[in-house]
């Protein structure tokens, strides 16, 4: 039940389908610098009109939901893996930074919101992906019985496509480059859903071998491309 736990949460943080809802937030008054820092008008849109928007945006997947699965699961399988720890502090900071980016409108005015905003988005683009690795190969690492390797490395490999592409995402729906997004988003939730339904068929081998350390695994792969 845990694994499956967390291949859900994993599905809800790695999607991302956003609509508008009809909250609107205030009027945003950008003008002024930051310090002695004055902003350009392309920050400004790229920020606020970008990745803020003048509604708030809801996640059909929402991240929190997601986040609320991963913790759960990551608690029931902690006995079997201690490296989980590493992952909990960041699933708690994912949540807490995907809510806080949504209500930025509403809690900061003046040129300082720009910044809250570059902060809060890169913050949890970054805090995401650290996450899914943690809890993921920590993952790997209670499933590593020698017939399970094949789909162990199946699932990451799937994983680390998604990292590419959710990387251009970020950048791209940045500056607004929506349309050459939408390619990459595509690819991402195939590649998602692909190592999702590997990773359910692993529930099987938890704790059926001895808990192999990420260090180990990634030493392994590294031995194995050569």
């Amino acid at each position: 039940m845990a694994v499956i736990l967390i291949a859900i949460g994993l599905l809800l943080t790695g999607i991302d389908i956003y609509g508008v809802s009809a909250w609107s937030y205030p009027a945003f008054d950008l003008e002024g610098a930051v310090g002695s820092h004055e902003l350009s008008e392309s920050i400004r849109t790229y920020t606020v009109t970008n990745v803020l928007g003048e509604q708030v945006r809801i996640d059909y997947l929402p991240d929190v939901l997601g986040c609320v699965l991963l913790l759960v699961g990551v608690c029931m399988l902690l006995r079997y893996n201690k490296q989980y720890l590493y992952s909990i502090p960041l699933i708690l900071l994912t949540a807490v930074l995907s809510v806080l980016l949504r209500m930025s409108g509403f809690l900061v005015q003046g040129p300082e919101l720009v910044v809250w905003i570059l902060v809060l988005y890169y913050g949890l683009a970054a805090s995401e992906l650290f996450m899914e690795y943690f809890v993921l190969y920590s993952t790997a690492g209670i499933t590593d019985a020698l017939v399970n390797r094949a789909t162990n490395t199946r699932i990451l490999f799937g994983w680390w496509v998604t990292v590419f592409c959710r990387v251009f995402i970020t950048f791209l729906d940045f500056v607004g480059h929506t349309s050459v997004s939408r390619v990459y988003q595509v690819i991402s939730i195939l590649a998602t859903i692909f190592y999702v339904v590997y990773l359910i068929t692993t529930r099987k081998y938890v704790g059926t071998c001895e808990a192999v350390k990420i260090r180990v695994r990634r030493k392994r792969e590294y031995k194995e491309k050569l």
